[in-house]
């Protein structure tokens, strides 16, 4: 499987994981160091903030969240990817709002060769 197939995969099963409200299934899929990096708030580091700003996330109440790889590369135990998110976002009229943005991820492979996520950068759409 290529690189691209592969971390599609990866965030397949995270926004499953992130659409049933699962915060701990969600950061499994994060280094135990993993990062989060993003214009909403400070950066996010390790195991515990991952879970927390998880369910920070969950909160905000969005729907029909998905992740598309764009452009990806492994060599060896690294890689990285260049994916789009997109969500729909509640708004105070109980109608909802389109959202999203782009997102650039290192990815590590671990020694049973399972890829986690070690660092994600997030940027939101401009309006």
């Amino acid at each position: 499987m290529d690189a691209r197939a592969e971390f599609q995969n990866l965030f397949d099963r995270y926004v499953e994981r992130y659409l049933a409200g699962d915060a701990a299934g969600c950061a499994a899929f994060y280094a135990p160091d993993g990062e989060i990096h993003s214009p909403f708030g400070p950066p996010v580091v390790g195991a515990d903030a991952l879970v927390k700003v998880h369910e920070k996330w969950f909160q905000e109440g969005e729907v029909n969240k998905t992740i598309q790889v764009l452009e990806a590369l492994a060599e060896g135990d690294i890689g990285y990817c260049l994916a789009r998110y997109s969500a729909d976002l509640p708004q105070d009229d109980g109608s909802y709002q389109p959202d999203g943005g782009t997102s650039v991820n290192t990815f590590e492979r671990l020694e049973d060769g399972q890829w986690v996520i070690r660092h994600t950068s997030l940027n939101a759409n401009e309006d």
